[in-house]
Parts: structure tokens; sequence; C-alpha cells
């Protein structure tokens, strides 16, 4: 049996590497390159991660290769990061990385390998379960990646392995450790990999996406508060740094991008009753089932709320929460999960304080 390993130069993908090859895989390392380089992204995808992955492999005794997936990235993820933001959104780019690139493009370069599966260092799990294959949550509640995995078709399960799923991230580097691997104690990934600092605002700028225009600060009667320099610099939800005085806690409520204003309001004011969702993608053969309810995450880190869905007469798909929930924002994802299966989601495309 063969298995190619998304190679990131970190930890993660390197205990799997070695997981699988304990197992009697033939192993095969394969990292894609998404800058340039000498540039001055650090995180997979650079000449440094390469040079990690290509340094773990000669360890372990396996061949690693490295594929050039720059335009793709560009176009796929970076592109479609700044036309997301400067229209309000606030998108996922590690989803759009999974969807397109680590689980599409790098699948048909390990089929063209003759490889049997392809292998990554997320924490999540994949069931064969009553002739179906399932996506569940990783083990350890800390590390657990299954929220951005939704987007797999469903029909790369059979094809895709989670060496890591029944593992704790202490548990990997202790095996790291042992095998003496250059990234035992490599330091986890925060920031979005093409935005190093995490300053999304400079990097828009150096790419010429937007550049600073004044617009208002409103209450939600529409009182101007104060002024800002591009509706760019806010996040529904925000509460620091908003740059108006008031006589109580204030957040980001709404974000206009065609009249370049921020709408603020107390926290009742921040709370969402629906969402209405797009580029849904199933995981489960008996999904979606109109008017059922079901526990979704609407980010990252959110504890998952019970809603219902419902599909509506022009083919729309809307979440309505069973109680309102904070910071329901436009290019997030929502998830679906039965218990800790996944069973699919989509993208935010509108929200709404009241039913829709």
């Amino acid at each position: 049996m063969k298995a190619v390993v998304a190679m990131s130069g970190g930890v993660d993908s390197s205990v799997a590497c070695a997981i699988l090859q304990k197992q009697g895989f033939e192993v095969v390392g394969v990292t894609l390159r998404f800058f340039s380089p000498n540039g001055r992204s650090v995180c997979c995808g650079a000449d440094e991660s390469i040079s990690r992955a290509k340094e773990v492999c000669s360890i372990l005794g396996i061949r690693h290769y490295v594929k050039d997936a720059r335009s793709i990235f560009k176009d796929k993820v970076m592109e479609n990061f700044a036309s997301s933001y400067i229209n309000g959104f606030t998108p996922n780019p590690c989803i759009e990385c999974n969807r397109h690139l680590k689980f599409d493009y790098l699948l048909k370069i390990a089929e063209a390998m003759g490889a049997d599966i392809l292998a990554t260092g997320h924490y999540a799990i994949i069931k064969n379960e009553k002739e179906e294959m399932s996506l569940y949550r990783g083990c350890d509640p800390f590390k657990d990646q299954s929220y951005f995995l939704y987007c797999l078709p469903e029909k790369y399960l059979s094809k895709i392995s989670f060496p890591l799923g029944e593992m704790k991230k202490d548990e990997t580097r202790k095996i790291a450790a042992k095998l003496k691997l250059p990234t035992a104690r490599s330091k986890e990934s925060k920031d979005i990999c093409f935005i190093p600092d995490g300053d999304y605002i400079r990097w828009l700028k150096e790419e010429k996406k937007i550049e600073n225009s004044q617009g208002y600060i409103k209450n939600d009667e529409g009182k101007i508060l104060g002024r800002h320099n591009g509706f760019f610099h806010f996040t529904i939800g925000q509460r620091k740094n908003l740059g108006i005085s008031a006589s109580e806690r204030l957040y980001v409520s709404g974000i206009n991008p065609r009249l370049n204003e921020v709408i603020v309001s107390p926290i009742s004011g921040a709370m969402f009753s629906a969402v209405e969702i797009g580029s849904l993608n199933w995981l489960s053969k008996s999904m979606p089932k109109d008017g059922e309810n079901y526990f979704v995450q609407i980010r990252y880190r959110h504890t998952p709320c019970e809603a219902r869905l419902e599909k509506r007469k022009d083919g729309k798909f809307m979440l309505f929460f069973n109680q309102k929930q904070f910071a329901a924002t436009k290019g997030q994802s929502a998830v679906f999960y039965d218990s800790n299966r996944v069973l699919g989601g989509g993208i935010i495309m509108e929200t709404f304080k009241s039913e829709a």
C-alpha cells in the first residue's frame, strides 16, 4: 500500500509520515509550494517549510517531492480572501485551501503517483459506517480541525487518512522527539500563512486591494458617532479600537461596504436570529432535511448551537437559531454536527437580526 502525505514542514505532518511508515505503507512526502522563493511567509508552502519537510523525509528514509501550486493558491485562496474582505465578508482561507489544494489538487497528484491514500496531519477522524464514510471530530478537543474539513467532497473520504485523529497534540510531539525529528518543537501556526503577522489591512494595501477612505460610524438609529478610515478596518462583533467614546460597551453589528458605513450597537444589537448559507457541501447521504433541527458551529471556536434548516422557494438555505447568536459573520462557515460527526456545511452569505 502506498500513501502520499501532505508535508507542511510542521510536526503534525511529520508524525503522520512516521505513523504510516510504521504501519507498513510505502510513504511519499509531497509539499505544495504556495509562495515564491525568499518571500516573507514562513508557514506551509514557503522555503523554510519545504526545507524542514525535506529534512524530515531524509531522516525517515522516504522520497520527497515539491509541487508548484503558486498560481492555484493565488487564485483560489489569496484572491478569494481579498475579494471577500473588500465586499464586507470575513473569509476563512484555510477552508478554501483545503477545498481547492490540499484535498483536490494534491489528491490528483497522489492518484497520479499511484497512491492508495492521501494523508495529512489534521486532527480529525474518518470512519466507515454502514457502507458510508463519515467525518468526525478529532479526539483532542483543543486541536480538532473537523470544522475546516466540512468542504471535502463525500466521495473523497475513502481516499483520505488522518493518522493523528485519535491522538492528543502532546502525544504527537513525544513521537517526534523520540524519532529526533527537527519539527518536534516547531511552533504552532496561528495566523494566515500568507499574512504571517496577522495584519490583514497592511497586506490588502500592499496588494493594492484597498486604500483608506473616510466613512461614518453610526448607531442603530443612524446617528453619527464618529468617523473611520475604511469599513475594512472592522469585523462583526469587534468591541475594541472603535475610535469612539460611549457610555456603554458597543460592538460592531453591521458593515455596509457600498456606503462605507460601520454600525455599532449594545451587545443585544450584535445578536443574530438567522443566516443564509451558500456553497453547501453535505457529507451525509441523508442531508439535507428541510425543517429539521441541527447543531451548528458558526466559527471555529464557537460552541455549537441548535438551529432549524429551511430551504426557501428560491432554492436558498436558511438557518434559524433557537437562541440568538453573537456576531454571526458573512464569510465564515456554518458547519453541521450530529454529536461529533460532521454532516456538512456552507458559507454564511447573509445575516439577520430577526427571522427573515
